[in-house]
């Protein structure tokens, strides 16, 4: 009885999922590594390929060991909001929202205000919001719709809570005008339609034409901040407050307070490194810290909208959590994608393995839509006795106003702050790895931390996925690139984390790291992955199709090119860079995305390898089906059948790579020249393979696991029937290394699901209410009733206008801002690492629109001193939109509005910028809860800041966690996912002393000689996984939680070279299922149950199995051979943004769930080579098959007739011995 009452008193609930039984896939394992080793062929008859194979079985095997370690005991959580709410609704902390963006190009402004909007309308406080814009593009473009997105809040946010809208994003809302028309008054729904599509209409016109109205510049100063000396990469620190949540005067049109907005554009200069997103991020940490300084940092995509209003009560039913939530460091959500098809065209889910990994202490940190404690960004050590100050926050401006904090604010963005300081390092988003997220997570949960992985019915956050494959190809390249250079580098998990972390926790972290590294075997040794696992996972069997396909053009073009570049960065032949994933497509890309048709409409590099691979694949099965029939090969039907299944199947998941070369007649694709190249490869491997067979050499099968004898039977008939030397051996050893690598690939976790209780969250938070005094902001070791005024800040980066429009990030500030959660106790700030005025724009459109409507032609009016296009990363600023203490800010409703600061750090060529890392940073602040998120990741769900306190809060677990995770949601996602991507108290004071203080924060100098991005705040050099780590190793846990309305939602690649694009920077969608063909039922059945239990579909999971090859010979092999050349320092470190737009013609083919394969990229060459390397294999087993059923008359002659016509017994008895002697001569 005692443990039902306390569970019932809990705000969140863990539950078992159950794990999966592993042993009879070890068996198998065992038995191919044992067939292997004892049927080694003799010297000369393939001994080489046979001892390849065996290799790559090794390997997998190992591999397949350490993805077990996260697969025993998977869990699932739930939040009670009701108990929540019941506790802590008068006292809930300040949430702190950071949105990043880097490209207004990628990442349309447009898209990113959307992002904004979506957290500023969280079901929260608005007091307590704060929402900030890194818009590392420094892109006038992007302050401009930021600037549009603060007066449009005044409109935007008190509709939202008045009936209780859902998602919160106007853009993905009113994508939904059937669903949500009959909700509110038709009259006033159409009213913020007409004024949300004119602003839409002005932002799109000006990033269009690049130039700001000149009428439009007078009304907010943070424009004169653009002037002639602007340029994109050398430019002053920018920090503007558009809405100042602390001004009695920000309010809304109910008269509520308005949530906090902050545009950051950090300095730049030409000698020193930005450090990418996680520069970004550290700049608005320390901007934050200045201005709202709440307790919870959420940071999102730019994006990933918030599709679910209560994420930040999810997330606080964590932290707030009386007996677990002093433990939890962090909350993640799952990275949900909106844009998905049906079917995840290009794979982009990876939610069983986050389930799994929070079972075992900590989910890792995925980079958006994660709710932090600020402490553990800043460096805190778990400890037993320390207590969160949830009560803290800047709530009174005393006599600064707000030029004096929009200074010193953009002091701490400056180059040359972080000069000799542990940012970036101990303190901070960690520097130095493209994946930060990860290496951040790790350094969290190595300082004790533990953290939590919630993924609630309505997903908190909604992103876009990838639309082309060129775009995935280099999201993943980014992403397994990062990874492999941590795990090569000191804070490899078992090295950083030992002694600190559980020994599955150490090994889980090594799953994503050895991304790159599987890039080899699978090219030796290209097979499928796991149907069953995608359709557990709710996948669809053409989704599942279109991520096999997506996984090897990943593999061969995204992972080799990261790995290619980091191993030069690592030998200092390049350094560092961050390629915006464009999020707009033209409306032909739309149109072919929306159709899932693949796009490959550009002359991009990698298509080359992924048509030369399929072209090879055609070829060797026509060819082996035609040597058959000729009489040319004289092999056993158990040794051909396999290969020529496997080889079919390649061909076959390989058909829309022929249809893009030879077939279609659109924009979309393969361009001629990268046909004609891959053709000519193909024919020079065909060319030298006859000659090779004429000088007597033996042609070796590239064998693949039987169904009966399954990875174990495959490794040892590699290791027992090796050729002699010069006979193949070379060919075979490689086979065998490659099937080694595949045996250890096969992960098996124990998936968690979390939910909350956000009603037992709200019911205890009156229970401390006598408990509540003023403490010192410096003091740690306070009063348990204290803890529980929990602020938010919430960090929302941007970057360049281009790439994410600023009407995309303002619909996500907005949507943070419009919180289910105390506007007073939110503060958004905005991180304009693009430093444009086109954000800041639109951020201040945001925060101030009245109702009034304006006409559209004023804003068209070009002028001939508008800025030119090539300034916006020059320089950046601080400003607070909306001061969330003022009493005077308020909506139409009365209500106090959120804090909306915008930042644009200070960047100059001479300091390095640490990209999101030291935006992120910058944008740190005081209050106890950070929300992070991209630019074009709006909030899909007003409770997610109450679901992510749920842990936080808990009284059990919540002191361990340090940060909350929600996934990567993407609203733009096919039916079929065609690429596989499956707040402050309100008080009065002069905000423009905030800004000043706070742009002092943003400047190049202020990390300089700190711990920031080292051992403060989030990593540099590294993606934010490297953060994770650090949070991790300090002792903090992190939960997972994926609720059922996503928490943020997000604008994915629509195209394939941008999916490349994301793959190649992250280094895989998804934890990768190395689902090799070592007893193949039973892996597709374990892999199909996990894909349909996870919510997937079985086409979606076939997706996820044509990706997953693709990305292995493809993203994995490039960004395993960049690793290696940064290792040797041949090259540096970059970023690769993935584009968040595609045309019409892509997103129509998109739609199609057609992959998109219409441009030249080099990876395309791998794919088709293997493609038409299998399709030939198909064929000669198709002929061979033919030969046998026009011989079945033959064969009745001389076993089965017993009439006097049959042949003659003597005859058949001829035929068996010249068959003999065949076979004694050829073994």
């Amino acid at each position: 009885m005692e443990t039902t009452t306390t569970e019932r008193r809990r705000l969140f609930a863990t539950e078992m999922v159950g794990g999966r039984a592993a042993a009879t896939v070890a068996a198998g394992i065992l038995l191919v590594l044992y067939y292997r080793a004892t049927r080694v062929p003799a010297a000369g008859e393939g001994r080489a390929a046979w001892l390849g194979m065996a290799a790559a079985e090794l390997w997998f095997a190992v591999y397949w060991v350490i993805a077990q370690s996260v697969r025993w005991r998977p869990f699932r959580r739930r939040t009670f909001r009701d108990r929540l709410a019941e506790r802590y609704e008068q006292n809930l902390p300040g949430v702190d929202i950071f949105v990043c963006t880097a490209d207004p190009q990628s990442e349309p402004p447009s898209l990113v205000i959307s992002t904004i909007l979506s957290v500023m309308a969280y079901n929260y406080p608005s007091e307590k919001i704060s929402v900030y814009l890194s818009d590392d593009g420094g892109s006038i473009l992007t302050f401009y719709a930021l600037w549009e997105a603060s007066i449009f809040a005044k409109k935007w946010l008190p509709f939202c809570k008045r009936y209780n809208i859902e998602p919160r994003s106007p853009a993905a809302y009113f994508s939904e005008s059937k669903v949500h028309h009959n909700l509110c008054i038709p009259k006033e729904w159409a009213l913020i339609k007409n004024l949300y599509e004119e602003m839409r209409e002005r932002i799109d016109t000006a990033t269009m034409s690049g130039k700001i109205p000149e009428e439009m510049k007078l009304k907010h100063k943070g424009f004169d901040e653009w002037n002639s000396d602007f340029t994109l990469k050398n430019h002053q620190p920018i920090v503007q407050i558009l809405i100042d949540g602390k001004n009695r005067n920000a309010i809304d049109d109910d008269r509520n307070v308005l949530p906090t907005l902050v545009y950051v554009a950090r300095e730049k200069r030409p000698q020193y490194h930005h450090n990418f997103k996680a520069g970004a991020l550290n700049a608005l940490i320390r901007v934050s810290s200045v201005i709202s300084d709440s307790p919870v940092i959420l940071n999102v995509d730019c994006d990933m909208y918030s599709n679910n209003s209560d994420s930040i009560r999810d997330a606080l039913c964590f932290f707030l959590d009386e007996e677990m939530g002093q433990k939890i460091g962090f909350v993640q959500y799952p990275q949900i994608f909106n844009n998905m098809t049906q079917n995840d065209i290009y794979g982009n889910s990876f939610n069983v393995e986050m389930c799994g990994l929070d079972s075992v202490g900590g989910c890792l940190y995925i980079g958006t839509g994660c709710f932090h404690r600020r402490e553990i960004l800043c460096g805190r050590i778990f400890s037993k006795d320390y207590k969160e100050n949830w009560n803290r926050g800047i709530k009174e401006r005393g006599k600064e106003n707000i030029n004096e904090i929009e200074e010193k604010a953009t002091s701490l963005v400056t180059c040359t702050y972080e000069h000799r300081t542990q940012w970036g390092n101990d303190i901070g988003v960690k520097y130095g790895f493209p994946a930060e997220d990860i290496i951040t997570g790790l350094a969290i949960h190595c300082r004790g931390w533990e953290s939590a992985f919630i993924n609630p019915k309505r997903a908190a956050f909604l992103g876009l996925a990838p639309s082309t494959l060129a775009q995935n190809i280099l999201q993943h390249k980014r992403w397994s690139e990062g990874n492999l250079t941590i795990f090569l580098s000191k804070y490899c998990s078992f090295l950083f984390g030992h002694g600190k972390i559980k020994l599955q926790l150490q090994m889980g972290y090594c799953i994503c790291g050895l991304w790159a590294a599987n890039s080899l075997p699978t090219l030796y040794y290209v097979t499928l992955y796991g149907l069953y696992e995608a359709l557990l996972s709710g996948d669809t069997l053409k989704g599942w199709w279109n991520g096999q396909r997506m996984w090897m053009v990943k593999s061969i073009t995204s992972y080799l090119y990261g790995f290619i570049d980091t191993i030069r960065k690592c030998v200092g032949m390049s350094k560092m860079s961050f390629e915006v994933t464009a999020k707009v497509s033209g409306h032909d890309e739309a149109k072919r995305y929306e159709q899932e048709i693949l796009e490959f409409g550009s002359s991009s590099p990698e298509y080359v390898i992924i048509a030369t691979v399929a072209l090879l694949n055609f070829v060797c099965l026509v060819g082996g089906l035609s040597q058959i029939m000729a009489g040319v090969w004289n092999m056993p039907w158990n040794v051909f059948l396999p290969q020529a299944i496997l080889c079919g199947m390649i061909v076959f998941i390989n058909m829309p790579i022929y249809e893009a070369m030879f077939l279609r007649k659109d924009n979309g694709r393969i361009p001629t020249a990268v046909t004609l190249a891959s053709i000519g490869f193909t024919t020079t491997a065909a060319v030298g393979e006859g000659e090779y067979g004429r000088q007597g050499g033996v042609q070796i099968p590239f064998q693949a696991a039987t169904v009966a004898a399954g990875k174990l039977l495959v490794l040892y008939y590699r290791a027992t029937h090796m050729p002699a030397g010069g006979e193949g051996r070379a060919a075979w050893v490689g086979m065998e290394a490659a099937e080694v690598m595949y045996t250890v690939g096969r992960p098996v976790v124990c998936p968690v699901r979390r939910r909350t209780f956000k009603d037992r969250l709200a019911e205890r938070l009156p229970t401390f209410k006598q408990l509540f005094t003023t403490i010192s902001l410096n003091t740690f070791n306070m009063s348990f009733g204290a803890c529980m005024k929990k602020k938010l800040d919430i960090f929302v980066c941007t970057a360049d206008p281009h790439s994410e429009p600023p009407s995309l990030v303002i619909s996500t500030v907005v949507s943070v801002m419009a919180y289910n959660y105390p506007s007073k106790k939110l503060r958004v700030y905005l991180s304009d690492d693009g430093g444009s005025i086109l954000t800041f724009y639109a951020l201040w459109e945001a925060s101030v629109y009245n109702i009034e409507p304006r006409p559209p032609a004023a804003f068209f009016v070009e002028s001939e001193g508008h800025h030119n296009l090539c300034t916006p990363k020059e320089w950046s600023f601080i400003k607070i939109l909306i001061d969330g203490k003022s009493q005077n800010v308020v909506d139409d409703d009365g209500n106090v509005l959120p804090s909306l600061v915008y930042m644009a750090r200070e960047k100059r060529p001479q300091y390095h910028h640490n990209f999101k890392s030291w935006a992120m940073n910058a944008l740190i602040c005081n209050n106890p809860i950070i929300l992070n998120v991209d630019c074009d990741m709006y909030s899909n769900n007003s409770d997610s800041i109450r679901g992510t306190l749920c842990f936080f809060l808990d009284e059990e677990m919540g002191h361990k966690i340090g940060f909350v995770q929600y996934p990567q949601n993407y609203n733009n996602m096919t039916k079929n996912n065609i690429y596989g991507n499956s707040l402050l108290v309100l008080n009065e004071a002069d905000i423009y002393e905030i800004e000043e203080k706070a742009k002092s924060l943003a400047t190049c100098t202020c990390e300089h000689r700190t711990q920031w991005g080292n051992e403060i705040e989030i990593k540099y050099g590294c993606t934010i996984i490297f953060t994770e780590l650090a949070i991790n190793c300090r002792g903090w846990e992190s939960v997972y939680i994926n609720p059922q309305r996503a928490a943020l939602l997000g604008v994915g690649p629509a195209t394939l070279a941008q999916t490349i694009l994301q793959r190649k920077r992250w280094g895989h969608p998804s934890i990768p299922r190395d689902y090799e063909s070592m007893g193949y039922t039973l892996r597709i059945c374990i892999i199909l149950y996990e894909a349909l239990l996870s919510g997937d579909t079985l086409k979606g999971c076939w997706n996820g199995q044509r990706m997953w090859m693709v990305r292995r010979i493809t993203s994995y092999l490039y960004d395993l051979i960049d690793t290696i050349r940064k290792l040797l320092g041949l090259s540096k470190m970059t970023f690769a943004v993935t584009a968040k737009v595609s045309n019409r013609d892509e997103a129509k083919r998109y739609k199609q769930e057609i992959i998109e394969l219409g441009s030249s990229y080099p990876e395309y060459v791998i794919i088709v080579i293997v493609a038409l390397l299998n399709l030939v294999c198909l064929v000669e087993v198709i002929l061979c098959g033919m030969i046998v059923i026009t011989s079945i008359p033959i064969y009745e002659a001389m076993f089965l007739r017993k009439d006097k016509g049959r042949i003659p017994s003597s005859v058949t008895l001829a035929s068996l011995g010249f068959v003999m002697l065949a076979f004694l001569i050829k073994y």
